[in-house]
């Protein structure tokens, strides 16, 4: 039974100037309005249920989850001095109406200050959007409740998930799907990356797929989410260490103002590269620079994840060939 869900560039030898200043112009324009397969997460905005200076404490252990992306954050003794002057982080409160719980917001910023304080690692607020996909359901489960669990697993893990159904995402219950199938349907979707589950029974089982590898989680409903956000703010966190570089690399195929600007969000939604510039263009494609985690190496290992990107050449080829 398939779960119903709803929601769910170095310059060119054969540089053409005036083409390049029109295209430059042109492309920038068009970048300017892009949405990536990034979202921006809400980090303290809490629901809470305790009350007193035991909610300020629930609201904090939720943040610090949601800021370093590890859910063992929440009882980490490196965390402990944050946690008890957790109110004093608290920006505004509003109490329980109408049958909602109470809601806290808190100072983000300074929370993020006081983590990297402790010489602790937070996890960029510009997060991977995730489509979610269950092939196979369990037999007489509720589509709501299955739901509801993934929807607050990732509220609480600060993963951005979009959820969609088996039909929807173009594949077809009860089969295996393929990294393939699973990346067309995640870029179909707005997202990043998508991940797969099907359940037999009580067990389930998930898959996520990144571009770069695909990584089982076992587990209740919730494994997945919680697998998938474990992944990614690891994967992030390894990324960002790297002191930034500037690297310049090829792209072949790319002919329209809509492969640049196709190209363009592929880059700049990796964790990895902080700014992609168009630089030059020539017969069969374009050059771009980019600031990137690593330098030259970094940018490789970041663009082994893209599957549109494929490096042509030998391991130090700047080359890369673009495609649908």
């Amino acid at each position: 039974m398939t779960m119903p869900f709803t929601s769910a560039f170095r310059r060119s030898r054969t540089r053409r100037a005036g083409c390049m200043a029109t295209l430059a112009v042109a492309s920038c324009a068009l970048f300017a309005g892009l949405a990536t397969a990034t979202q921006t997460v809400v980090i303290g905005e809490v629901e809470v249920q305790s009350t007193g200076d035991a909610a300020y404490v629930e609201a904090m252990r939720a943040a610090i989850v949601r800021t370093t992306g590890r859910r063992s954050a929440a009882t980490d003794p490196a965390f402990a001095t944050l946690i008890q002057d957790a109110r004093r982080y608290v920006q505004i409160f509003r109490p329980p109406t109408g049958g909602n719980p109470a809601r806290i917001t808190l100072d983000v910023v300074a929370i993020e200050r006081a983590i990297a304080a402790l010489g602790q690692t937070t996890w960029s607020r510009e997060r991977p959007v995730v489509l979610g996909v269950i092939t196979a359901a369990p037999e007489g489960a509720d589509p709501g409740t299955v739901r509801a669990q993934l929807e607050r697993a990732a509220i609480e893990r600060g993963l951005p998930l979009r959820l969609s159904s088996a039909a929807a995402a173009g594949v077809t219950p009860g089969t295996v799907v393929t990294p393939e199938a699973a990346l067309l349907a995640a870029r179909r979707a707005g997202a990043d990356v998508a991940l797969v589950g099907a359940a037999d029974g009580a067990e389930w089982q998930w898959t996520l797929f990144d571009g770069a590898s695909a990584t089982v989680f076992y587990g209740d409903v919730a494994a997945g989410v919680e697998g998938a956000a474990d992944t990614l703010a690891l994967g992030s966190l390894a990324a960002v260490a790297q002191p930034l570089g500037e690297a310049e690399f090829h792209v072949r195929g790319v002919r329209s103002l809509k492969d640049y600007a196709d190209v363009q969000k592929l880059l700049v939604a990796m964790p990895a590269i902080k700014s992609a510039d168009l630089v030059a263009t020539d017969a069969e494609g374009a050059w771009f620079r980019v600031e990137v985690s690593g330098g030259a190496a970094g940018l490789a290992e970041a663009l082994a994840t893209q599957p549109r990107l494929k490096r042509e050449g030998g391991s130090n080829s700047r080359d890369y060939r673009y495609g649908p």
